[in-house]
């Protein structure tokens, strides 16, 4: 059961709607995980995060030369690797998820959004950068 975040993931383990969480370890605010006392971590793994892309709306026309930028603030490095150098950015924002960056573009907030391909396919939007992965370590929780 996919949720919008990682604290609504935590507050279904610890009601026991779910039975485990996997979080990126990434993830800004992932010691609340570590030190509650009624979850414990399970296992970790390594694997790698669906592709990571600039993307705009598929029905978008040319894009100014200083377009906005919405992210989840963990991969906000890869914005440097990623945006083409004839776009300098007039604004970067922060959402709380990559879909959620992905919606608010094809809502028509921003003008782009750093998202992974899921959710730009989800919500229509196409890449107009290179596309890569994530190489992450992930962590699984359980209740005690």
């Amino acid at each position: 059961m996919l949720k919008a975040t990682y604290e609504q993931a935590l507050e279904d383990l610890t009601a026991g709607i779910v039975s485990h969480v996997v979080v990126a370890n990434a993830y800004r605010d992932i010691h609340p995980f570590y030190m509650a006392d009624d979850i414990a971590l399970a296992s970790i793994f390594v694997m790698d995060t669906p592709l990571y892309g600039i993307a705009q709306r598929a029905d978008g026309g040319p894009l100014s030369d200083h377009p906005s930028v919405v992210t989840h603030p963990s991969p906000r490095p890869l914005l440097d690797q990623l945006l083409p150098p004839t776009h300098r950015l007039s604004e970067v924002s922060t959402a709380d998820s990559t879909s959620q960056a992905a919606q608010a573009v094809a809502e028509g907030r921003y003008d782009l959004a750093l998202t992974t391909e899921p959710a730009a396919t989800r919500h229509g939007l196409r890449f107009i950068s290179r596309l890569r992965p994530i190489r992450m370590v992930w962590s699984v929780f359980v209740r005690t």
